[in-house]
Order: structure tokens, then sequence, then C-alpha cells
């Protein structure tokens, strides 16, 4: 006999269910307005938003896999002598951690980087990250090839199939940068380098994570984190995500059913931020970042919410948001969203000794605007 369902065991069903549906309304009314639409089209890691990790990746390969005779064997445990990479913000970690002479070729995204460029003036270039020229990459004889994870090169089996390995390393989300230069240290020899570096990172993330934890009263700042074209916002898992919540923040779409979802000014100002900050591309000046927030306060809709009246607008370069460089955004994001507590740590001073101690010149110009008061 088929057995009756208790009350207790019904309500819980129906409770389980209303859930449900409520769920797919609010998707679907969202979607029906226009408030958030799919996920924008990417480009390149250096023009844009580092990529989500929810994309097609090809599974990472190790350097000392099986290869063919096309190339050398690297013998194993043998520290790799001849990298290219494809990622600007690893060959920006390879640098931090002394690797940098280690580094044969490079894509058209890191040759054309503001920083990263002169720094590795005379290696070879291999073209564009996405179709890198396979001719030129042989011709390097290089032990393996590093990419981001979810940013593969289109043409990954000429590469594979050639015998080289390719190695998916992002180095662009701060909850991995320990892992992924530790990851670099000992593929390249570099431990001791690798280890500096991550004391230094965990130094200053610990610092602010430790005053986020100590915060006992006022509401936490909810913050509008927008990538670098208008109305692309960050959600949950995000880089710019992890920031704003690490710095003691709430990021308003980070509950948003799509990644990199397109919002809307009548989105924004019903949600109505305390905060907002701007994703600006590696390269701006002053007079740059100061043209990009009038811009955006002066957006309809958006100069009438919260943050625009109590004078809550910043932008934020891309390569303190992101990569090696982040824990710097990290401690400008903590002193804006909780200025008494914070009052005694300095971003600038963060961001000089990266550039005395890892790489040099990665000071030189504005990542935040305005400073904080």
């Amino acid at each position: 006999m088929k057995k009756k369902n208790t009350p207790s065991e019904l309500s819980h069903q129906t409770g389980a269910l209303s859930a449900c549906l409520l769920i797919l309304l609010i998707i679907a009314a969202c979607a029906v307005s226009g408030c958030v639409s799919g996920r924008e089209a990417s480009a390149t890691p250096a023009t844009a938003p580092p990529p989500s990790l929810s994309s097609p990746i090809t599974p990472a390969l190790s350097a000392t896999l099986p290869v063919t005779t096309t190339v050398t064997p690297q013998t194993p445990g043998t520290p790799l002598q001849r990298i290219i990479v494809t990622n600007a913000d690893a060959a920006e970690l390879l640098l931090a951690i002394g690797a940098g002479d280690q580094v044969v070729g490079i894509s058209d995204t890191v040759k054309n980087h503001p920083v990263l460029g002169p720094r590795f003036a005379g290696k070879e270039s291999i073209g564009s990250w996405q179709t890198p020229n396979i001719e030129t990459i042989l011709s390097l004889h290089p032990d393996a090839v590093i990419s981001y994870s979810s940013y593969t090169p289109k043409n990954t089996d000429q590469i594979t199939s050639a015998g080289i390995p390719l190695l998916l390393i992002d180095c662009y989300k701060i909850d991995t940068l320990a892992s992924d230069a530790r990851r670099l240290g000992n593929l390249t020899g570099r431990e001791d380098g690798a280890e500096a570096y991550i004391s230094f990172l965990e130094q200053y993330e610990s610092l602010v994570q430790s005053r986020t934890v100590d915060r006992t009263s006022g509401e936490t700042n909810r913050v509008y984190i927008e990538s670098y074209s208008d109305y692309s916002a960050l959600t949950m898992g995000s880089g710019g995500d992890l920031l704003v919540t690490m710095a003691g923040g709430s990021n308003i779409a980070g509950m948003l059913p799509v990644s990199s979802p397109k919002v809307n000014a009548e989105w924004v100002a019903a949600q109505d931020p305390d905060v907002i900050v701007k994703v600006a591309a590696a390269g701006k000046n002053e007079t740059e970042l100061r043209e990009i927030r009038d811009k955006l306060v002066a957006r309809t809709g958006i100069s009438d919410t919260r943050a625009v009246r109590n004078n809550k607008v910043y932008v934020m370069l891309g390569s303190v948001m992101y990569g090696p460089r982040s824990v710097v955004g990290l401690a400008y994001l903590a002193g804006i969203l909780n200025p008494e507590g914070y009052r005694d740590i300095q971003p600038s001073a963060i961001q000089d000794e990266y550039a005395g101690r890892f790489v040099a010149g990665t000071n030189m110009t504005p990542v935040f605007y305005p400073q904080p008061g």
C-alpha cells in the first residue's frame, strides 16, 4: 500500500515548491523587463574583465606529460627555462617571482601592455592570444605555453599536438593568487621568489580582513561594481565581487542569475547603491579617469543614486582589481567602505612596496580616482 504523506511532509514539499516558483518568477521578470540581459561579449584579457570560469576550458596539462618527437621532452623536475606566455597576469606574476628572464615569447596582449611591454622588450611576439602563430611558437622551442584557463587559444589543438604542454594558470583572482604563484614558482625553480610574493600578498590580505572581521557596528555598504563597458555588472565569484566582499561591502549584483550580465540605469537606480566602483583599462592617466567618472555620474538614473549624492563614485584600474596587484585594490576598497577603520592603511604605500620589491614601474600611474580623503 502506498504511504500517505504526513501534514508536515506536505507542508515541507509545498514550501520547497513555492520557493522554486518564486525564483523562476524573479528570473522571468528580469528577462521580460530588460533589467538584466545576457553575458557581455568578451574582448581580450587585457581590455576586458577576466573570463568567467563557467566558459568551456581545455583541461590543464602538466609540464611533465608525454610529448611527441616534435619538441624535446622536458625532464621531470627540471625548471622550465623557455616559456611562452599569452596571459598578461601570468606574465606579471612571472616577473614578480623573478622568472621574467625565462620567458622567450609573448602574445600581443603582453607586448602592448603599458607596463609589461617594456619589461619584455626583445621577446618574440607570437601574435594574437586567440590564434597565436604556431610556426613562431615552434621556432622558439618552448618548454611550455601559459594561458588563461578560460581564455584558451582557438588553435589549442595545434599547440598540444606538437607536444608542447599548455599550462592553464589564471593569476587574476585574489583568492587563487597564492596557489598560482606557488605553482609558477615550482615550475620555474623560483620557489623563494614565489614565497616572498605570497608573504607580501597574505600580509596585507590579513591586515584588511582582520579589520573587516572586527567591525561590529554600522550597516554594510551596498556596492555597484561596473566592468569596462557601461552597465556590465560583476556578479558573485568575479574578481571584483571577491574584493568588495573581502573589504566588507555587499555587491548589489552578486545574486544575479547570469555571469557578467548587462543591466540598465533603471535597475541601478532601483538598487540605489551606497558606493559605485567603475573598472577602467590599464594605462589611463588622471585626466582620463576623471572623464570616465564624470560621464558615469552624469548618466540618467544613476545621477540620482545615493552614491552620487554622497560623492561615493570611484574609478579603479583593472590592474589593481585583478591580477598580482589586486591586494592594492583591496586596500583601496576597504578604505572607501570604512574610512575610519582603515585610515592608517595607505594603498599607495602598498603599491610602492610592490613596485620596489617585485615589478618596477607599476606605481608610475594612478590606479584609483579620486583618492580617498
